[in-house]
């Protein structure tokens, strides 16, 4: 860096070199923010099933609470956390805890396989109650409506049950989706959908149980509403030829000439 600056006159280095570095820098940095992030919950998930195994419930729910609260944490982690805590519930026979638990759990790991050897008769039997009730329902999406020709944007789509991995259907034809909650999702919808005027279905499929697909909503593409080139260039033209045809034709209600009226009859 000090070489650098002296070699390079100072504008430049300002405006140029150091940018560049802080640009390079800043990513760096985050994933340095993620990865201890996923060290200090991966620590802390199995400090808690240490406790777990040998019945400390109280001390194993705390250090999953502290992983389940720690920024930037991965979806797989988190549905581990999940996973953990409902397991824990299930031993202190805490049935709704444990049902709430479960629920985030397979909300961030929709594709989870049951194993007989490994899960208790428990947790299989509610994740598979579970599974059964996760249907993605859409109850708003944001915008509604876009005009021919728009460009692309992001729609915001709410709703209940959505599970990470869900995605926003465009006519049936999948888009780009980011996760936001099991309440919304965000999509990209592109200029190449708004190019031709009508109503196209919105839906949400999710990778539950081989895929499940929500209820229909509708977005609508309206026409730009401008006057028709078409219009102008004849339309326009042939009503300005029936103006002139009225003013030299008449439009049949020209009063007639005076000596062509009849006297009105004279009462005996």
């Amino acid at each position: 860096m000090k070489l650098l600056y002296k070699i390079l006159p100072l504008h430049i280095f300002l405006s140029f070199i150091l940018p560049v570095f802080i640009f390079l820098l800043i990513p760096l940095k985050y994933s340095s923010i993620i990865a201890q992030s996923q060290l200090k919950c991966d620590k802390q998930l199995t400090q808690a099933e240490e406790k777990y195994n040998v019945g400390d419930w109280p001390e194993a729910i705390e250090l999953i609470e502290q992983c389940i609260n720690t920024k930037d944490v991965s979806e797989i982690e988190r549905g581990r956390a999940y996973r953990l805590l409902g397991l824990v519930y299930i031993a202190t026979e805490l049935e709704k805890d444990a049902k709430d638990a479960l629920r985030n759990f397979l909300i961030m790991v929709p594709n989870y396989k049951v194993d007989p050897e490994r899960d208790p008769p428990q947790l299989t039997e509610i994740i598979g109650n579970i599974l059964q009730t996760l249907n993605p329902t859409i109850t708003r999406i944001t915008p509604n409506k876009a005009t021919v020709d728009d460009k692309g944007f992001t729609m915001t789509v709410d709703g209940i049950d959505f599970v990470y991995g869900s995605v926003v259907q465009f006519n049936g034809e999948d888009r780009a989706t980011n996760f936001i909650s099991s309440s919304q999702l965000t999509v990209e919808i592109p200029s190449t959908d708004l190019v031709k005027d009508g109503e196209y279905d919105i839906s949400v499929n999710s990778p539950v149980l081989g895929g499940k697909t929500s209820n229909l909503e509708k977005f609508i593409v309206k026409s730009s509403g401008g006057v028709p080139w078409t219009w102008i260039g004849i339309g326009a033209g042939a009503v300005a030829a029936g103006v002139v045809a009225i003013l030299v034709l008449g439009n049949g209600d020209e009063d007639v000439p005076p000596e062509t009226i009849a006297d009105p009859p004279v009462r005996p």
